[in-house]
């Protein structure tokens, strides 16, 4: 049996994450025949099949899925061990690398990031939503350096910051019947059709704090993406969605919309921002978190 080597984890990973030979060529600056042969050198190398055919595509084997399992968990350490070496030979920071569970906090975070970065020139953010292991394990994957969740979960080795409270309430558009109401109970949602982000039901408050409690579930439930569109959506009677009070009152003039609170208490949340406890000394990093939580960027 061969050596295993870095760049076979590389095309392992990249081959299972673009879903084609073609696309993985191009994210690993080879041609499709150049990178077929590679693939077919590693298993000749590593003297077992990794990959086997399912029509014109490949798919990993049980070895295969090990080897990627293994790319997945060493290779983001390799490229941040190579970007920390890059900011010390050019006397600074590099990237900070910010993971996003909270869909509508995209707004908040522009308002934090752009000054950020003027005090900060040697650094770059870059803003990632898919995590291999979700937020947490993109944290402890290295990943990431900082998660944005209003769901921490505390686990050795990581550190969660509170940076702003808010109230999640549940936004209705011009004519709907409940605009007029000064809070909703759970019943009041059963026929009407929820519209979330595309997250599971057990990841979103409106189910786990307000509806599922109480044994309800809304008539029908639409997955949107983007902030605007879903609100364009309750602006035109398609639906309801609950989201941050903040939100809702910056777009309200835009789109005539209400927030109306969630039960006769509300729902009152936080958001955090979560970093390694191995990280705490790296300075750029600390002042983000200091940064965000200031009393002035919160809507």
């Amino acid at each position: 049996m061969g050596v295993l080597e870095r760049s076979h984890l590389t095309i392992i990973r990249e081959v299972a994450r673009e879903g084609s030979l073609t696309a993985a060529g191009m994210r690993l600056n080879l041609t499709q025949p150049a990178l077929s042969h590679a693939i077919r050198k590693i298993e000749q190398q590593l003297g077992v099949k990794i990959w086997r055919r399912e029509g014109r595509s490949l798919v990993l084997n049980q070895a295969g899925e090990w080897l990627l399992a293994l790319a997945n968990r060493l290779l983001p350490q390799f490229e941040l061990a190579e970007s920390r070496l890059e900011q010390f030979a050019n006397g600074g920071p590099g990237t900070l690398r910010i993971g996003m569970e909270c869909h509508p906090c995209y707004q908040w975070l522009l308002k934090v990031v752009s000054p950020y970065l003027e005090r900060w020139p040697k650094v770059d953010v870059d803003v990632r939503q898919k995590f291999q292991f979700g937020g947490i394990g993109a944290l402890f994957s290295n990943e990431i350096d900082i998660v944005v969740t209003p769901d921490p979960l505390y686990k050795p080795g990581l550190k969660f910051t509170p940076v702003f409270d808010y109230e999640l309430v549940l936004a209705v558009g011009p004519e709907h019947p409940l605009r007029n109401e000064k809070f909703v109970l759970p019943e009041q949602l059963a026929g009407e059709t929820l519209i979330t982000y595309p997250v599971p039901s057990e990841r979103l408050d409106i189910y786990t704090q307000f509806l599922q409690p109480a044994g309800i579930g809304p008539r029908q439930q639409k997955q949107i993406e983007t902030t605007d569109i879903m609100l364009v959506m309750v602006a035109h009677g398609r639906g309801v969605a609950a989201l941050p009070r903040w939100l809702v009152e910056e777009y309200a003039p835009r789109f005539d919309l209400c927030p109306v609170k969630l039960g006769k208490k509300g729902i009152a949340k936080q958001i955090f921002l979560g970093c390694r406890e191995t990280d705490e000394e790296v300075r750029y990093l600390q002042d983000f978190i200091e940064f965000a939580a200031l009393p002035s960027l919160v809507t």
